[in-house]
């Protein structure tokens, strides 16, 4: 068994004993809503700096999912009052959240470059070939990650397993975040209370909430192992073969 598959094991069984915990102990706070609460709090106190280093703080969380668009979605509804003025400007808060996320994005790079050591030589080059290859398709793949809530530390691990510029990865990165958050920033002005309430912040755990925050864990680890596990060179010579084998 290869080192990647015994660590790929040891995790799940944690996530697993993970998971029941939180099931077993609903009157507990898990991890991640504490987390959340406390850098939420730190943003509303420091305001256009504390969007900032909340997206940054929670785009470089790698192990646990933290939702910390939910800062700017938050600032963006923040008002003076119950029926006051709107406090901060959604543009800005989106731009600057953008910044520090894109920032925060780089520690799944880091993890996955410095984590090479646990890849073959043979699949960690193939699958540096196929990123080589397709050089329009990953930046492309990178923004619609950054730009929608669907995950995007699997794929930045990925890339810094395969050695991928670093600046080819931050600028579609950049852009994406900084569209997503403004507009998340924006929808904050129409509703609050709905988005609290699913993240169960300031409640106990769920068993919603608890299985939402375990597939995150999940999606990352088995992305990261997929990643590690598959032979990369093997795949790219069959493509290369299949192109050839096509007539013109």
């Amino acid at each position: 068994m290869r080192r990647a598959d015994q660590v790929f094991g040891v995790s799940m069984i944690l996530v697993c004993v993970y998971w029941v915990i939180l099931i077993l102990s609903p009157s507990i706070n898990s991890p991640l809503s504490q987390f959340f609460e406390w850098i939420a709090d730190a943003a509303i106190y420091l305001g256009y700096p504390g969007t900032f280093l909340a997206c940054l703080l929670g785009s470089a969380s790698v192990v646990v999912e933290v939702p910390f668009a939910g800062v700017p979605f938050v600032l963006g509804g923040l008002q003076d009052g119950l029926s006051g003025p709107f406090i901060f400007d959604p543009w800005l808060i989106g731009i600057l959240s953008g910044i520090g996320a894109t920032i925060g994005d780089m520690t799944s790079y880091a993890l996955g470059y410095g984590g090479r050591r646990l890849i073959d030589e043979s699949s960690s080059s193939g699958f540096s070939k196929f990123i080589e290859d397709h050089p329009r398709a990953t930046p492309l793949a990178v923004f619609v990650l950054a730009a929608t809530p669907l995950p995007l530390d699997p794929a930045v691990v990925a890339l810094g397993v395969a050695r991928y510029s670093w600046w080819k990865l931050f600028l579609p990165c950049l852009i994406g975040e900084v569209i997503f958050l403004t507009l998340v920033s924006w929808a904050g002005r129409l509703s609050l209370g709905w988005i609290i309430e699913l993240l169960g912040v300031g409640g106990p755990v769920t068993p919603v909430s608890a299985t939402i925050e375990v597939l995150g864990i999940v999606l990352l680890v088995l992305t990261v192992y997929l990643a590690i596990r598959i032979d990369w060179g093997n795949f790219t010579n069959k493509h290369q073969a299949h192109s050839e084998s096509i007539p013109d």
